[in-house]
Order: structure tokens, then sequence, then C-alpha cells
């Protein structure tokens, strides 16, 4: 059973000033993807790059106060 005020995995919230994906959600945590903003800059030989780095994984409290903009279905 979901309840209203418990995060749930693949819920979509705004938190540290982004909007970050749930992905999985224990009795004493969620763990929330953060996602990195694409880095570009320029080789050596003049070349431009742009990478894509992978999120950034935290840890917060499953009951914490943060806006969820879309829930998961169950």
């Amino acid at each position: 059973m979901i309840s209203n005020f418990y995060l749930a995995p693949g819920d979509v919230i705004a938190y540290a000033g982004t909007i970050c994906r749930v992905l999985s959600v224990n009795d004493c945590s969620a763990l929330v993807a953060i996602p990195q903003p694409k880095r570009t800059f320029t080789t050596l030989w003049g070349k431009t790059v742009t990478i894509q780095p992978s999120p950034k994984l935290e840890r917060i409290s499953p009951d914490s106060c943060v806006p969820i903009l879309e829930r998961a279905t169950p």
C-alpha cells in the first residue's frame, strides 16, 4: 500500500533545485537520482567535446517534505 506521505519508487520530485526521480525506497531512506549538467570543453586540437555525466545518487528520508511532481502508478 502506498501512503500519500511517503515517497515511492518512480516518483518525480523537486529536490536540490532540479527535477529528480526516486529510484528505490526502504524503511529508512529513499535513493534519488540527481541529473548532472552536460560538460562542454575544447581539446588541445580545437575539437569541442560534450560529456553527459551519470546522475548523482543521494539518499534522503522517505518521508521528507519535498514536492512530488508526478506520482508513480501502482
